[in-house]
């Protein structure tokens, strides 16, 4: 009798726990599938100070190498814009920092006002400095070229090991042989000739890559020669780079 009970006892609970759990099994798979799906953007949100009072919004792209590179839009563009490459980097083991400058979403300006451009570049490696990373690399995109271009004028910080320069809309040349520089350019892009000069006059370790067509800067990726933008990117981040001894 004894026996009979708890068999029942053992059977109804059973009955009462068995779709609790498979709703717990069936949420858990939702959840996983969820966070699966293609094109969802794994990164965390972050802001950061500039060195004139500006707040600037993120988006990090957390990867396991010891590269970080701050990505810098374009005027018609913002951080977004970047998440497609940001995602492979993060293959790559490349740590990424879409920003958006200031007047951009969320960001704002400080003291400077929204010429202060380059402090936004100079504030998102501060933050990646602090985060540990001692290897940065520096990509803009038109407008973001030129504030990189600035911000290295501005400071030498010797974090900064890589300049990637997509038809930069102006800016100093650079003049720190320390550090690995590619430009790229759309051989009838009007800013061709500009981007020529400012290339002529940066010091060596540096490369120009023409690509053809007409695209403007982060245009490029839209078009058929997208791919081999992408590539050209990836292959000079992820490339060894220069006097910098890591640990393997």
């Amino acid at each position: 009798m004894k026996k009979e009970l708890s068999l029942r006892s053992t059977t109804g609970w059973i009955g009462v726990a068995a779709p609790i759990l498979a709703l717990i099994v069936l949420q858990v798979a939702w959840t996983l599938a969820a966070s699966a799906k293609p094109g969802l953007p794994e990164f965390s949100p972050v802001t950061f100070e500039t060195e004139d009072g500006g707040t600037i919004s993120g988006s990090l792209f957390r990867a396991s190498g010891p590269l970080a590179v701050v990505l810098a839009h374009g005027a018609v563009f913002n951080k977004e814009s970047w998440y497609p490459l940001a995602r492979k980097l993060r293959t790559q083991g490349v740590t990424s920092l879409p920003i958006d400058f200031r007047g951009y979403g969320t960001s704002r300006s400080g003291r400077t006002g929204p010429t202060g451009r380059s402090l936004d570049i100079l504030g998102a490696v501060h933050f990646l400095k602090a985060k540990g990373f001692k290897e940065i690399g520096l990509v803009g995109g038109s407008m973001g070229g030129a504030a990189v271009l600035s911000a290295l004028a501005r400071s030498d910080d010797p974090a900064v090991v890589k300049a990637l320069l997509l038809a930069p809309a102006g800016g100093p040349p650079i003049k720190e042989a320390r550090i690995e520089k590619l430009f790229i350019v759309s051989r009838e892009d009007r800013l061709h000739p500009r981007v020529a000069k400012i290339f002529e006059a940066t010091a060596e370790p540096k490369k120009l890559d023409v690509l053809p067509g007409s695209a403007h800067a982060q245009n490029i990726f839209s078009t058929p020669e997208g791919a081999k933008l992408t590539d050209l990117i990836l292959r000079f981040l992820t490339g060894p780079t220069r006097g910098v001894a890591r640990d393997r």
